[in-house]
């Protein structure tokens, strides 16, 4: 697989973003403090098991230098308090990229402008501009000194590949103006674009197909969290017992797909899946570098 056009590669917190297939390598994202994340002992205040960061920083650590695969962490809270606690945290025990998450808003707004006060808002990624993206979001990201945005191409009114080009592009009906224009247009000059998995049942592949059609158009960075798809699986869900390990083959079988569509990140889930996944990544960026060798 080769891009015609030029593919844009973006530095964030010393990882690269972007590329030709098979001539760089995919980035493996991984969530930390996520829903339910048994570290977490306080969801409001943020606070952690003494221990536990140190613990899966140095098992991912461990498992990118056995693989090559490049980092960077999903930072989650649900509350303001919680993101500024977590963001504290992570600042000083990981140097790598730092992906802001939230279902809030506001919590997401916390999070860049903690950033700016800690001075690593250079390294952290906003995660997401969606189709629901306010003016109070927009203009946090302006002042707040961030350059780089996850853009996420879910589009309610058409789930497929089309849809989500669409609203990249011109907006598809829900926004005003393009969303890849208007991240720009707010300082975003290092937006990644996740082709937007949400569920199995919500035209998934969509986006394997989305993400080598906007590497095609705009040579941006793309990807998305497939793992999605394998958590709203139905044959999955029903397994009981010893049989729920088939999870765990199914999800790094995911990880892999984007890869093979030509993404340059991959959203793998929790951070402990870190060595399986990364593991199945580097193969796969081993195919495709030998698949490209000739191109």
């Amino acid at each position: 697989m080769k891009f015609t056009n030029k593919q844009t590669a973006f530095g964030i917190g010393g990882v690269e973003f972007g590329g030709q297939p098979g001539k760089r390598r995919t980035v493996m994202v991984g969530s930390i403090f996520y829903p339910r994340h048994s570290v977490v002992e306080d969801r409001v205040e943020g606070k952690v098991k003494p221990g536990a960061v140190e613990r899966l920083l140095g098992d991912m650590t461990r498992a990118s230098e056995e693989t090559g695969c490049p980092t960077a962490l999903m930072v989650y809270a649900e509350t303001e308090r919680c993101m500024r606690s977590h963001l504290a945290t992570i600042a000083d025990a990981y140097k790598g990229p730092l992906f802001i998450d939230s279902p809030s808003a506001d919590v997401r707004i916390a999070g860049v402008i903690k950033a700016k006060e800690l001075g690593i808002q250079q390294r952290v990624v906003y995660n997401t501009i969606n189709a629901g993206v306010t003016d109070k979001e927009l203009e946090a990201l302006q002042h707040s000194g961030v350059k780089s945005a996850v853009l996420l191409a879910f589009n309610p009114g058409d789930i497929q590949a089309k849809g989500k080009i669409y609203l990249l592009e011109n907006g598809g009906g829900i926004l005003p103006q393009g969303m890849l224009e208007m991240a720009q247009s707010h300082g975003i000059d290092r937006p990644l674009l996740d082709l937007a998995v949400m569920a199995s049942e919500q035209g998934a592949g969509s986006a394997l197909r989305g993400i080598m059609i906007a590497k095609a158009k705009w040579g941006l960075p793309c990807g998305c969290a497939m793992h999605n798809a394998v958590e709203s699986y139905p044959p999955l869900a029903k397994l009981q017992g010893e049989d729920r390990k088939i999870f765990r083959y199914v999800d790094v079988a995911a990880a892999v797909m984007p890869i093979m569509a030509g993404a340059d990140y991959v959203m793998y889930g929790p951070i402990e899946f870190a060595r399986r996944t990364f593991h199945a990544a580097a193969f796969a960026d081993q195919l495709m570098a030998q698949a490209a060798a000739e191109l």
